[in-house]
């Protein structure tokens, strides 16, 4: 199955973006750093076979991956920003987190198809820097079990799970 983006190309501002945010705020990279690129592919299909409807969707396009939801998944109230108070937007991650534990490892896919993986702590700390006119974030764990979505295009960003 291919993978598209949503350009249809390799698009390397968000990576360029996310590498100058971990220098320049001292992101420490043994708790967040990028994923290595020979796991993206399995990291990427597993993330939308777990939560995607591919029967519906066969091809999987990672560009508005939230209009590819199943049906059947759980979805809590959506957290809304007015992009004034981004920091305090990302916060609310803490309460969608259905457990937070302060050493497990996180993928976060962002725009472009990028994956890294980090604790959430210091997932949140670059998603503070994260440019706002950047798409759709997905943070979710390694064991897949639920997915939280922030939707750019409704200023929201909730959690679903099976």
């Amino acid at each position: 199955m291919e993978i598209i983006t949503q350009t249809q190309k390799v698009r390397y501002e968000m990576r360029d973006e996310m590498e100058q945010i971990i220098k320049e705020y001292g992101i420490d990279r043994a708790k967040f750093h990028e994923a290595a690129k020979n796991r993206y592919d399995l990291v990427l299909r597993k993330l939308y076979y777990s939560f995607c409807d591919y029967k519906k969707y066969p091809v999987m396009q990672l560009a508005y991956l939230w209009t590819r939801f199943r049906e059947d998944l759980k979805q809590t109230e959506l957290v809304v920003t007015d992009w004034k108070n981004w920091a305090t937007y990302i916060d609310h991650l803490d309460k969608l987190i259905p457990e937070k534990k302060l050493d497990l490892f996180y993928y976060l896919v962002v725009d472009g198809g990028w994956v890294y993986e980090g604790t959430i702590e210091e997932i949140k700390e670059v998603l503070k820097e994260y440019p706002t006119w950047m798409e759709d974030f997905y943070i979710f764990p390694k064991n897949y079990l639920w997915l939280i979505c922030h939707c750019d295009d409704g200023a929201c960003m909730f959690r679903v799970w099976k």
